[in-house]
């Protein structure tokens, strides 16, 4: 009798932890990024929001897939500078306002560290792509970039 009552109690923990942990989302999915109110432009991300990820970002990567990305989460918005030191792959870059409005965007030279590309406002997020990515689907300036969870930086 004292052995059921404390198997279904038992039970009962269990079942309220694992209902709790259900709550909390997963680091293992990949985050969504869409561009567009219905969902135009869907990339699947990586993200970059402590100084190590942002430091390190795509370098030494040799490929990219089509709609993926690398969102880079900063803490607060500031003029950011980018350059493509041992990154190998030709990617596009455009940085995004606290309130998430694409800024401008650029495309970037391979495995070089001449060129910097740097925002011309303060920026929050810096989102990099294949290069072309952004002209191809035409995504300009002031496009609202919206995520399917929240992100922000950990420093």
């Amino acid at each position: 009798m004292i052995i059921t009552r404390f198997c279904i109690l038992f039970i009962l923990i269990l079942g309220l932890f694992c209902k709790q942990a259900e709550s909390f989302p997963s680091q293992t999915n990949t985050p969504e990024i869409i561009f567009g109110s219905v969902a135009d432009r869907v990339l699947k991300l990586e993200i970059a929001n402590t100084p190590s990820t942002r430091a390190t970002g795509l370098m030494y990567r040799t490929k990219l897939g089509e709609d993926e990305g690398m969102l880079f989460v900063f803490p607060k918005a500031e003029y950011l500078n980018f350059w493509m030191k041992n990154t190998l792959i030709p990617l596009s870059i455009g940085y995004f306002s606290e309130d998430m409005r694409l800024l401008e965007s650029f495309d970037m030279k391979p495995n070089q560290t001449e060129e910097m590309y740097n925002s011309r406002k303060p920026a929050m997020y810096a989102l990099e792509v294949n290069q072309g990515w952004f002209a191809k689907h035409k995504i300009g300036k002031d496009a609202v970039l919206t995520l399917e969870k929240k992100v922000s930086a950990k420093d």
